[in-house]
């Protein structure tokens, strides 16, 4: 059995295209090496982040994203365990320059939305950032409260 976490998180600095490629990269080859897949998705400073793995492995690297001091408001959202991984290797998702070619690993999520018809709460969740005010980092500002 696996562990899945879906957290999210606001970076204490915007990304630009070239800082996201770079994460892109390292965290690709570390996942891979320590079995996980996943998708991270980061829009308007905002990340979700879907791992999923072997239980010490996950929580390993969950904890290590808490301690960076390029994240705050770590929340942890889903916490569930699966059979199967639902993403086959670790990709992210982010806006890109049309006319910059794709690296290794992007996942055209954001663009082209999600066709998969896996019902779980961690799917709907990341269906939500994608399209959801809230999920924009000045929402907890009190913009979209009651």
């Amino acid at each position: 059995m696996l562990l899945s976490l879906l957290y999210m998180s606001a970076a204490d600095e915007p990304f630009d295209q070239e800082r996201l490629d770079a994460l892109l990269e390292h965290a690709r080859s570390r996942n891979a090496a320590s079995g996980l897949s996943g998708l991270l998705v980061y829009k308007d400073g905002r990340f979700m982040q879907l791992l999923e793995g072997p239980e010490d492995a996950v929580l390993e690297t969950y904890q290590r994203i808490i301690d960076d001091p390029r994240h705050t408001d770590v929340g942890l959202l889903v916490e569930e365990r699966i059979h199967t991984p639902r993403f086959g290797e670790w990709t992210m998702a982010f806006d890109r320059d049309a006319e910059t070619p794709l690296p290794d690993g992007f996942d055209p999520f954001l663009a082209d939305g999600d066709r998969s018809a896996d019902a779980s709460k961690a799917r709907a969740l990341l269906r939500w950032f994608r399209n959801h005010p809230m999920a924009a980092p000045d929402a907890a500002l009190g913009k979209h409260r009651r």
